[in-house]
């Protein structure tokens, strides 16, 4: 006979301590029995205590694994000892989903519109020690199963909400009658959630018909829609109806005329049923537009009217004048973004807008609550699997117990951002109280580790193939090391490098590598084989100095007896010692595709006899380079502006190397020109021969068909090589 006593009131029938006979658990469908007997401190042969079973309790409950947990005592046996029951209602550990009856989507489909991954792999749960101890491996395991999407419990709430967003997902792609219904399959400790799909009948879109708009065609109303219409160009036969999908369509278009000032448009729509086809008729009436009559803002202390709207008013004027949602948003953008400049990072901005239907204009009042200056408290860093703590934290522009001012922020992204190891970079402000917050920063890391094998092409080198190996980011310190094999018919390029970041733990670049080329050109081959050292130290945020030298031993061969004089003279073999100083400044936003800043170099190389060198010239180049985005028509375009000028001369009763010489015209300079010809030829072989000086200036304007990935770009290249400055006249 078992007292069926619950947990609050559990063995107050037990006046005594005795030792416990025997731990019986029911009622486990998923979670093993060693798993759950792993998580109490009550074991056989111990001493009874009401206190540990209430503990017990309660940890199990901690685990989230568990519906229900009661207790009972079981009459003592001929033995005098009492026996404990665990009775437990435990939810289901979910190590792997699969589908069945997907002919529509694939597995792969039905798990991105979800959201989640099918399989963990095997669960399995390691057997405890004598006497049922939790143990570190049940810790972990149980660690594992409230992390992971898949490998954890899953409520049957969320299992019955995966069921219908797996229904939604067909009714959005055309399908109507489609059900779904899913079956568990337990295994060790674990189980396989099975969803069974009966699919439906599929009906698609025949046309979208739109009437009554006026101001805005119907190209621009279709472009907000999510449903689409047949177009064979885009090899869309037979898109997908969906009538929630039109429905939020619908609101979409209504939105978009109220952001546009017409308040009182309807937006309506009727749909017509040709067998499996639907067409679509959106019915518009626009009603009339309202003006912006005035802006007003109050609550600004710390920064003037002006200061807050800018031009983005006097912009709006030209535009007509109208009430746009998308003005107002700049404008508290705006503020929020002034604020944050000094470390105001909670301000808040109401709005409260007077409508007149009858004079159809808008008064719009900003009130500003500024808040208080807001200090970093502590600088979290959170998807860093790779890359160390150190390397993150030294490129912080903003540090603890500061004042959390915008620009730091900002700077901190842009430069974690430009170390090229991660897609992804967020720094997030987390309020802990009203002066403190933390910053977390959040980064996403791309795989560094590169080993590429392929061909390549360029109008100098001709075709070769290469085989390379790079790692940035090496062994998550910032360092970088790579190794390289070139071969072509016309060009050999061997190389190995390492770049050592923060060099004695100062904000110093040592670059060390180590090179042999050869490149076979029309008329001449140059095979070089050296090494090189530089050494770049940061003068402050924008500003980068780097010396270094290189050692070089140059042959110049194969000469054709059709080469041009000075080609003629570089015949043999010479040491090259140069030595070189940089100077940058670099505000670009983003190195590989910048939308804004700027890029300024001055570039000095001096060839010198020390050490055997047979070389002496001396060269300077500058070159800049400007960045900005289309903020006066809002197109989205980025606008480049660059220029290059430079010189090199000899001394020492030397001639200037040809390599050393300005090959101005091809894809690195003047496009349209092949390599060299936009510069001085030898007036019988038309060989180019390279210059003494060149100007190159350029315009550029590009346009973003894929954020930071793809772009299409229009240019202006306009430029010159010479061996006289009075040659550019």
């Amino acid at each position: 006979m078992k007292k069926g006593i619950l947990v609050l009131a559990l063995f107050l029938g037990v006046a005594n301590a005795s030792e416990i006979e025997k731990i019986i658990i029911k009622g486990n469908k998923y979670i093993p029995d060693d798993l759950i007997r792993g998580l109490l401190s009550v074991r056989e042969g111990s001493e009874f205590s009401l206190e540990r079973v209430r503990r017990d309790i309660r940890k199990l409950y901690r685990t989230g694994l568990f519906k229900r947990i009661e207790v009972y005592e079981e009459d003592e046996n001929k033995n005098g000892k009492p026996e404990l029951i665990f009775v437990v209602e435990d939810l289901p550990v979910i190590y792997k989903i699969e589908f069945e009856g997907n002919d529509e989507f694939s597995d792969d489909d039905l798990k991105e519109y979800l959201g989640i991954e099918t399989e963990l792999g095997e669960v399995e749960v390691e057997e405890t020690v004598e006497g049922y101890t939790s143990s570190p491996a049940i810790e972990e395991r149980l660690a594992v199963m409230k992390q992971l999407k898949l490998g954890r419990i899953l409520t049957f709430q969320e299992i019955e909400s995966l069921r219908r967003r797996i229904e939604e997902v067909y009714k959005r792609h055309g399908f109507v009658g489609t059900k779904v219904e899913y079956k568990l399959i337990p295994k060790k400790g674990a189980s396989k959630l099975v969803f069974v799909i009966h699919e439906g009948r599929k009906i698609y879109t025949s046309d979208i018909d739109i009437k009554g708009n006026k101001r805005f065609s119907d190209r621009k109303l279709k472009r907000l829609m999510e449903l689409k219409e047949p177009n064979i160009f885009l090899f869309r036969l037979h898109p997908a109806f969906s009538e929630e999908t039109l429905k939020e369509d619908v609101e979409k278009i209504k939105e978009f005329y109220k952001n546009e000032g017409f308040l009182e448009v309807e937006v309506s729509y009727e749909v017509k049923k040709e067998g499996a086809a639907r067409k679509v008729i959106i019915k518009v009436k626009e009603g009339p537009r309202y003006k912006l009559k005035e802006l007003k803002i109050e609550g600004n202390t710390l920064f003037a009217y002006s200061e807050l709207v800018g031009n983005i008013l006097k912009k709006n004027e030209r535009k007509g004048g109208y009430l746009r949602r998308e003005v107002l948003e700049k404008i508290k953008s705006r503020i929020r973004e002034k604020y944050a400049e000094i470390g105001f990072l909670n301000v808040h901005v109401e709005e409260k807008v007077n409508v007149n239907p009858e004079k159809k204009e808008v008064s719009v009042l900003l009130k500003v609550i500024e808040g208080k200056p807001v200090y970093v408290k502590r600088i979290k860093i959170k998807g860093n699997y790779e890359t160390r703590d150190y390397v993150i934290r030294r490129e912080m522009r903003v540090q603890e117990n500061e004042l959390a001012l915008k620009k730091g922020i900002d700077r901190s992204r842009t430069r974690i951002m430009n170390l090229g190891y991660y897609e992804d970079v967020q720094i997030e402000p987390i309020p802990r109280s009203e002066a403190w917050w933390d910053l977390l920063v959040k980064i996403r890391e791309r795989f560094t580790g590169q080993f590429s094998v392929g061909l390549s092409y360029n109008e100098v080198t001709g075709l070769s193939g290469f085989i390379e190996l790079r790692k940035g980011n090496f062994r998550g310190t910032g360092d970088i090391a790579g190794i390289s094999v070139s071969y072509g018919s016309l060009y050999r390029n061997n190389a190995i490098s390492y770049t050592r970041k923060w060099f004695l733990k100062k904000p110093m670049d040592l670059d060390l590598s180590a090179f042999d080329r050869r490149i076979e050109y029309d008329t001449y081959t140059v095979e070089r084989i050296g090494f090189s050292v530089a050494l770049s130290k940061e003068l402050n945020e924008y500003w980068k100095a780097s010396v270094g030298t290189s050692i070089q031993r140059i042959k110049y061969s194969d000469i054709d007896p059709r080469a041009s004089t000075y080609v003629k003279e570089q015949a043999g073999r010479r040491d090259s010692r140069k030595l070189f100083f940089t100077l940058r400044r670099d505000t670009r936003d983003y190195y590989l595709l910048p939308t804004k800043g700027s890029l300024l170099v001055f570039r000095n190389t001096l060839g010198v006899g020390l050490l055997g060198g047979d070389e002496k010239f001396y060269k300077f180049e500058v070159e800049g380079s400007k960045y900005f985005s289309d903020t006066y028509f809002d197109t989205g375009i980025i606008v480049s502006l660059k220029g290059e000028i430079g010189f090199v001369e000899a001394y020492g009763g030397k001639k200037v190397p040809i390599d050393e010489r300005f090959f101005v015209g091809g894809d690195f300079s003047i496009r349209g020109y092949e390599y060299g010809y936009a510069g001085p030829v030898d007036p019988n072989t038309l060989d180019p021969i390279g210059a003494k000086k060149k100007l190159v200036t350029s315009v550029e304007l590009m346009y973003p068909i894929f954020k930071r990935m793809l772009y299409v770009a229009g240019f202006f290249d306009y430029g010159l090589g010479a061996d006289k400055w009075s040659d550019f006249k």
